[in-house]
């Protein structure tokens, strides 16, 4: 796919034209400069986030959801019909996956390979976080992020990233199932 988009649109990246109020920083003190778009998208994190929690958490369709990821047999025995819920979580998760690369546009240049600087880091979040824990993905989200932007104001940028690799290895040798596992009665 990514040589078809190539050889269609070119190799160059592309930037999106922003809005003006999206353009400019804010200055909460002197010498600190906070750009509109990052707190846009950050803003934007937090409300998806947020919803979607509410969306698992408090409604018959997140405790649809739930019960299929713990015990998929079970939950068909109940009357949940586990097909629909795969085709709504998946068309739940294309939709905030089309809302993340919108707001990407308005932080970075988009081209055919924007996607391949990331999927490591994503990667590490979900398993480290735990694969069926949002409060696990958020937590690893915002500790992966933070290790990562603090080493690298003592070192260089790829080092920092290796660093935390390692470090995220050897706490998954000592807990595979990630920081937050699902409890699950046997």
């Amino acid at each position: 796919m990514q040589q078809i988009f190539r050889s269609t649109f070119g190799p160059k990246e592309v930037s999106a034209t922003l809005p003006e109020w999206l353009m400019g920083s804010y200055q909460p003190v002197e010498g600190i400069d906070i750009p509109l778009n990052g707190l846009f998208v950050m803003a934007l994190t937090l409300l998806l986030t947020s919803a979607v929690g509410l969306l698992m958490f408090r409604s018959r369709w997140g405790l649809h959801v739930r019960a299929t990821v713990q015990n998929r047999a079970m939950s068909g025995a109940v009357g949940i019909d586990t097909a629909k819920v795969d085709r709504l979580t998946f068309a739940l998760g294309c939709g905030i996956a089309g809302v993340a690369g919108a707001a990407f546009t308005t932080i970075g240049s988009t081209g055919p390979t924007s996607g391949s600087l990331y999927i490591v880091d994503t990667f590490l979040v979900v398993v480290f976080g735990g694969a069926q824990s949002l409060l696990g993905t958020i937590a690893s989200a915002f500790s992966i992020a933070q290790a990562q932007s603090t080493l690298e104001f003592f070192m260089t940028g790829s080092m920092a990233k290796v660093l935390t690799l390692l470090t995220i290895i050897a706490i998954l040798m000592v807990r595979p199932e990630g920081l937050f596992r699902l409890r699950v009665r046997k």
